[in-house]
């Protein structure tokens, strides 16, 4: 039988020679008395039936071998490459690549990438657990398209954890792989800024004199008809280590908790605002309990809209009058203040004195002014609150009358593939950069205003656009030019506003298309979300027993958890609701649906101090899966895996989904 898998090894002493020739090229395992096996077990190589071998590796020498142990996988064809949460095809490495965030980007060029090629490299190497599914797949672009890859276990165990494993990608030998023992090469991405050198201790894998392991392994090789097809086999890679998130408390607990804590801690009533982040700062002389604000204002994420909608809908489940007039204070004063005359569209913060398009972000851009992703996103949460407050017996007509001028704006600008600007003039509101997918929530914003008036003439302008966004960005799973300071790094955060938008367009149309659309764009949103419990060696986290399954990675360049992608649990239930599809799809999605909802729930403080910060209801944006992001310190200087303040656009993003149940 033909093998599967390509072995080769590397012994620690020959792997530092590796790390200072920047190579990834391991050595013959026979030179270290390793033998291969591959027993056939089943399967035919679909993407719901994979080949399952084991493999099997033995030391036949008589030293302890200690070391790495790679099997690659071929591609036999030009691919590209989707290790999920960490790789989307070559992560952009065919793109302008001298920028201020750095992350993962393959180039087939750079063969021995030295420091100053960061961060181009054809080779990739990473822990096991940075991946949001334990898989490595490729597309095959060829005469015959197909999918081609694995799965297998993120671990090595025996009886208990033995050693992380490992993913891996090489553009020049268009392979993937895995190890046993991992890399962190060429380097390891702590996060954009922070990027530490090729991994030489704690990472080596030990195999005694005579000692055999074994591992199972899932190969795929079935034909495909595009790379969407790639979510078919990360279907059954959820369906084969897929474990439920930890249950704490029920939904009305989680709603009444997180809202409460947003109010009491949160709101600046002189700012009008609610803070971007809430810290403990000690007691006063009276013993009294202070905080501290980084207030950060912005009219939609992170501390806008986004945070004042979900508050309105919690006030009145909840009764809260007190909490209904701080986000009806909040949406007012956007409302009233930040409209920008001379381009009809809002500014996006405000510093007590002026309002401008200079927030926080501002540094990160590449183009300086208005913001297609946060102009579209605070329109859209303004008419859903204006239809919420409708529907309960109140009618804000400015509220409307704002929404149709930003619209307008916004909808002026458009590009004659359908594109919204990404970046629109301070001076004139004219168009100044496209190439984005975050624009989108222009995009929903205009098809909500449609919704809201029932004024359909625009409709097929809005059916142009969500094919270029759904051809160019979903449907290539390159989805990127969301988030203001990542460089237009490949992100999950614009997919949550495209399946607004594609939501939105079926409750007009009644168009199957758009639920088809919807229903991969739900699937490219998954590739990022946990199907499994990480194991987490960082406190809090590790201390609770967190889980990290139903939470999304938020891009290849931010690789932690925020709870972001929680918001969409409405449209989860809508596509369940509303599809027409067969009882297996229904129930991926709905127990993709389920995991949201029990992540969300056990991800903040149930009582004061639970992640060793915070009051009862206290959440941050910030949940470290693995190595990256882990950048947070205790007082005495342990590092931490979560943030330790309250953020409340993070909690609101889980009461949004929740109060859509």
């Amino acid at each position: 039988m033909v093998k599967f898998f390509i072995i080769s090894a590397v012994s620690r002493t020959r792997h530092l020679e590796l790390v200072n020739e920047k190579s990834d090229i391991y050595d013959s395992a026979d030179a270290y008395g390793l033998s291969y096996q591959e027993k056939m077990l089943e399967g035919k190589g679909t993407a719901d039936s994979p080949f399952k071998i084991e493999v099997s590796i033995q030391n036949k020498s008589d030293k302890a071998f200690e070391g790495i142990i790679h099997l690659e996988l071929e591609a036999k064809g030009p691919a590209d490459f989707y290790l999920p949460g960490f790789m989307y095809g070559s992560n952009r490495g065919d793109k302008p690549w001298k920028v201020d965030c750095k992350y993962p980007r393959l180039n087939s060029s750079v063969t021995n990438p030295s420091d100053s090629d960061c961060p181009l490299s054809s080779f990739y190497m990473v822990r096991g657990d940075r991946l949001s599914h334990p898989c490595a797949l490729m597309y095959i672009n060829g005469s015959q398209p197909k999918i081609r890859g694995f799965h297998t276990s993120p671990y090595y165990c025996e009886k208990d954890f033995v050693q992380y494993g490992g993913f891996t990608c090489n553009s020049k030998r268009q392979t993937v792989g895995y190890t046993f023992g991992y890399e962190n090469a060429p380097w390891l991405f702590v996060q954009s800024h922070t990027i530490l050198p090729r991994q030489t201790s704690g990472n080596y894998f030990t195999l005694q004199p005579n000692q055999t392991i074994s591992q199972i392994f899932y190969i795929y090789d079935f034909a495909a008809s595009s790379p969407t097809d790639i979510h078919k086999a990360i279907r059954n890679v959820y369906d084969a280590y897929h474990q439920t998130p930890r249950k704490s408390v029920s939904l009305d607990e989680a709603v009444k908790d997180l809202s409460l804590a947003i109010c009491d801690y949160a709101w600046l009533p002189l700012q009008k605002c609610y803070s971007g982040f809430v810290r403990e700062d000690g007691f006063d002389e009276n013993g009294q309990e202070k905080f501290s604000y980084n207030v950060i204002p912005s009219i939609s994420w992170t501390n806008g809209i986004v945070v004042a909608y979900p508050q309105l809908v919690a006030s009145a489940r909840l009764q809260n009058q007190k909490m209904r007039e701080q986000a009806l204070c909040c949406i007012q004063h956007i409302v009233d203040n930040s409209l920008n005359k001379k381009s009809s569209l809002p500014y996006e913060t405000f510093d007590g004195q002026k309002w401008s398009c200079r927030g926080w972000w501002y540094g990160g851009m590449h183009s300086g002014g208005h913001s297609a992703y946060l102009d579209g996103q605070f329109a859209y949460y303004l008419l859903k609150a204006y239809l919420f407050e409708k529907e309960n017996g109140t009618i804000h007509d400015d509220w409307l009358a704002f929404s149709k001028t930003v619209v307008a704006a916004l909808e002026r600008e458009i590009n004659r593939l359908g594109e919204y600007p990404f970046i629109y003039s301070e001076d004139d509101g004219s168009g100044i950069e496209y190439d984005s997918l975050g624009s989108s929530w222009a995009l929903a914003a205009s098809i909500m205003l449609a919704l809201t008036t029932n004024d359909t003439k625009n409709i097929p302008l809005f059916e142009k656009s969500i094919t270029h966004y759904y051809e160019s960005f979903i449907a290539r799973l390159e989805c990127y030019g969301s988030p203001l300071d990542t460089d237009k790094a490949p992100d999950n955060e614009g997919v949550l506003a495209f399946i607004r938008a594609a939501m939105l367009l079926h409750q007009i149309t009644k168009n199957q298309l758009y639920l088809d659309y919807m229903e991969t764009a739900l699937y490219q949103e998954f590739s990022y979300k946990f199907c499994y419990n990480g194991r987490i060696e960082v406190p809090p986290l590790s201390r609770l027993k967190w889980s990290s399954c139903g939470g999304s990675i938020t891009s290849v360049c931010n690789p932690h958890i925020h709870p972001m992608s929680s918001s969409i649990v409405g449209e989860m239930a809508y596509f369940i609701e509303h599809a027409k599809k067969d009882a297996r799809t229904v129930g991926y999605i709905k127990s993709r649906m389920e995991d949201t909802i029990l992540w969300g729930c056990q991800t903040y403080n149930h009582f004061d101090g639970e992640y060793d910060y915070g009051k009862k209801g206290w959440m941050s944006e910030r949940f470290c899966y693995s190595q990256g992001l882990v950048v947070e310190k205790y007082k005495d200087g342990k590092l931490a895996s979560t943030w330790f303040a309250l953020m409340p656009w993070a909690s609101s993003s889980i009461l949004e989904g929740l109060l859509d149940v």
